[in-house]
């Protein structure tokens, strides 16, 4: 009986620890011409599942504001030489705690959201939408291309504390892999 019930604690204890982890994953991905009367432009939208561990939490609840981007990168494949990067950008991200109003905040190039709870903060963070990612002008009809697309916490915008101990510690990492997709745009797309 003994035996059994320390297996069960065991297995608890591995659960707990396994959520002070931050993790985080590229969801969902689509490119998508702008709409009228926006300059003309392939868009981007996307979704991540960003879970933040125990030292995340407990960073931003202190007022540390944390920094993210969403990169993304479109390569042409070349027979003779190597791959050519089209479109290299970033879409930054700023999720912060503020005590005096008791309220998390996440700042985009669109808007400023705030709320009392961090859950909807970082619900809020896990869409990108109507992003200006390739212009109409870069990108040639019919030529397939290669794209990338990733989540990360800009550990370089950290206070430098901060930074020495995101290099020994990896519950300050959190980054997604690159989720990488064959893109070729379509004339169609454009009427």
């Amino acid at each position: 009986m003994h035996g059994l019930l320390g297996l069960v604690l065991m297995c608890v204890l591995t659960v707990g620890l396994a959520q002070l982890d931050s993790s985080t994953r590229v969801t969902a991905v689509k490119l998508e011409p702008s709409k009228p009367p926006a300059a003309a432009a392939w868009n981007l939208a996307a979704e991540f599942e960003i879970e933040l561990g125990y030292k995340l939490r407990e960073a931003v609840d202190r007022g540390l504001p944390l920094q993210f981007t969403v990169d993304f990168q479109l390569m042409r494949s070349r027979w003779y030489w190597v791959d050519e990067e089209v479109v290299s950008t970033t879409y930054p991200l700023n999720l912060s705690y503020n005590a005096l109003t008791r309220t998390y905040r996440v700042v985009t190039p669109n808007n400023t959201y705030n709320t009392p709870t961090l859950e909807d903060a970082m619900q809020h963070m896990t869409k990108v939408r109507d992003w200006a990612v390739i212009p109409r002008d870069r990108i040639e009809i019919g030529q397939p291309y290669t794209a990338q697309v990733r989540f990360r916490l800009l550990l370089t915008e950290l206070p430098k504390p901060f930074q020495i101990s995101a290099l020994v510690n990896s519950e300050w990492d959190l980054s997604s892999e690159w989720l990488t997709f064959e893109f070729t745009p379509k004339r169609e797309a454009w009427k």
